[in-house]
């Protein structure tokens, strides 16, 4: 999927989430809200290959990418109101900065022998869509929501650090090949995955004062990952793709809103979250240039994201 196409998909969705003309009963029409925010994120994902036919069995090879990434966004809402229905959209892009790292580790029966970094460039796309109900208990307004979260994530890795370089015969370690291995501008490989997550949703939305709101905000998830890498530096794979990642699972997240009233038709939001997901099954193809295909099995695959972001609510 191109960057024209996601979107496209994110136009869309955006649209699917924008009920303008909603009645219910003869009430007056459900507001909307919209909130362009900003922010911070920092996401760890990690997968890994076991030495023989069983997840159960000690690591063979482990990546993971630390990303810091900024990101803006939009989030579109209806008034959420006593026994309504109401509906949610959120859509982000994120740029991955210069100090996000990749690190490609292996192991034998007597420990680590290889560890290589690589600089990280890349972006990505998140989209979300949900419905809601709501009802009110004492001084909160508690809203359930059933939801999708789509991630497009683009990753490019740059230049070769070699840490350990130890020959697995001899136990020797070749110091020719630690210290750079490959410049920063030189690509050694392409990684890029599509998640797609289902949820199941619950906020509660508690006035402290007249001007000062805090909403917590969780979600359960299951989830279907799909990664394509292409290993640029390796002869013995085909190319675009030499690897194909498969995994299904299951997670949670925490979001905590603060709302400041500035006026009837303005707030000021600060948001702070953090998100898991953790791989149930998972299995990884690779495409060798003689056209043999490998299977294995992953041993695991998580993905941990945190962030914080402050935005503008507007009402309309």
């Amino acid at each position: 999927m191109n960057n024209n196409s996601l979107l496209s998909l994110l136009i869309s969705a955006v649209l699917l989430t924008l009920p303008f003309s909603v009645k219910a009963n003869n009430t007056e029409d459900y507001g909307i809200r919209i909130t362009p925010f900003t922010g911070y994120r920092y996401d760890v994902y990690q997968w890994s290959i076991p030495q023989g036919d069983s997840v159960k069995d000690a690591k063979a090879s482990e990546l993971t990418w630390r990303n810091h990434i900024w990101e803006t966004g939009i989030k579109l809402e209806t008034e959420k109101e006593d026994r309504k229905i109401n509906f949610l959209g959120q859509a982000k892009y994120g740029i991955i900065l210069n100090n996000s790292k990749t690190q490609d580790s292996d192991w034998d029966e007597i420990g680590e022998y290889s560890r290589s970094l690589s600089k990280v460039q890349g972006n990505s796309i998140d989209i979300s869509g949900a419905i809601g109900y709501s009802q009110v208990f004492s001084k909160a307004l508690l809203t359930y929501y059933v939801g999708m979260d789509y991630t497009k994530y683009n990753l490019k890795d740059y230049g070769l650090y070699n840490k350990i370089d130890r020959d697995p015969n001899t136990n020797n370690i070749n110091h020719a090949y630690l210290g750079q291995r490959y410049p920063n501008s030189k690509l050694v490989t392409k990684y890029s995955f599509d998640n797609y997550a289902p949820w199941v949703g619950l906020s509660l939305n508690y006035q402290i004062s007249d001007n000062l709101s805090i909403i917590p905000f969780i979600k359960a998830y299951g989830f279907y990952l799909n990664g394509e890498s292409d290993w640029v530096l390796r002869d013995d794979v085909k190319h675009d793709p030499s690897f194909i990642d498969k995994a299904t699972g299951y997670g949670a997240s925490i979001d905590t809103e603060v709302l400041y009233k500035y006026s009837d038709n303005l707030d000021f939001r600060v948001n702070l979250g953090i998100k898991g997901l953790k791989m149930l099954k998972g299995n990884k193809k690779a495409f060798a240039v003689d056209g043999e295909t490998d299977k294995t099995k992953l041993k695991d695959l998580t993905f941990i994201s945190s962030s914080v972001s402050a935005g503008i609510k507007y009402r309309f």
